[in-house]
């Protein structure tokens, strides 16, 4: 019904354009009489080839019948709720289209990416200063993991595996200074190797009876330490293997 009055209105254009009265053009058509007047009339006040020679009574009493004809036009009833909810549905129809919805859940997954992504970036940042048994301390091993996982250069490689044994010295230097507690994992040159007391890497590493050897370490093996730091600064080895 719209088109068929758009279609109408543009016919009704054309004939005032090519001089026909507007009440000749309302006449053709009555049924949408009411509604074609005040668009008519605007149509001719937008339509003077020279406006600024039109007298300022003419404009007056055109403006004048225009807002009369506006004002008389019957009030739009208020849509149904049947056509609110067919509304709705043409909306959803609209958008439940095979290449909406593909492009919504790409939209959907890339948001939810990036997001993933940006949330880890904050967090493996907030975490590079985090001692063993700090909250975030597993996810600075994991972002370690991460890195050397990425990393396919076999020299970079064991530059980063080196990098990393280091922050864990530090790690221990730090837990020593602020007389804590944690677990803790090293790499190092078993320097000496007396008794149920070794030095490896420069630290002291006490050796209990229950103590795990995997391998035979000698002096100048290089091994790794899994143990446990204690709040007296003895370092209990739990299991010592040597790197091969």
């Amino acid at each position: 019904m719209r088109d068929s009055f758009e279609s109408i209105l543009d016919e009704s254009i054309s004939a005032l354009q090519a001089g026909v009265p507007i009440e000749d053009i309302l006449a053709e058509t009555p049924e949408y009489a009411a509604e074609l007047r005040p668009l008519l009339f605007a149509a001719t006040i937008l339509a003077d080839p020279n406006p600024t020679l039109v007298p300022e009574e003419r404009k007056s009493a055109l403006r004048a019948e225009y807002m009369k004809q506006v004002a008389s036009l019957p009030a739009a009833p208020s849509p149904s709720l049947n056509e609110k909810v067919q509304a709705i549905f043409s909306i959803i129809r609209r958008r439940m289209t095979r290449r909406a919805v593909l492009n919504d859940l790409v939209t959907i997954t890339l948001t939810i990416i990036l997001t993933l992504v940006m949330t880890l970036l904050l967090l493996s940042y907030a975490a590079r200063d985090t001692l063993p048994s700090d909250l975030l301390y597993s996810l600075k091993r994991l972002s370690e993991n991460v890195q050397l996982g990425l990393t396919f250069d076999a020299g970079r490689h064991e530059v980063l595996i080196e990098e990393f044994n280091q922050r864990r010295l530090d790690e221990i230097e730090q837990l020593i200074e602020q007389n804590r507690a944690a677990a803790v994992q090293f790499k190092g040159i078993l320097e000496t190797k007396g008794g149920n007391l070794w030095i490896i890497a420069g630290e002291t590493v006490f050796l209990p009876a229950d103590v795990t050897l995997e391998g035979q370490p000698q002096e100048g093996n290089e091994v790794e330490v899994t143990g446990f730091l204690r709040t007296n600064n003895v370092l209990v080895a739990d299991t010592i293997r040597v790197v091969k």
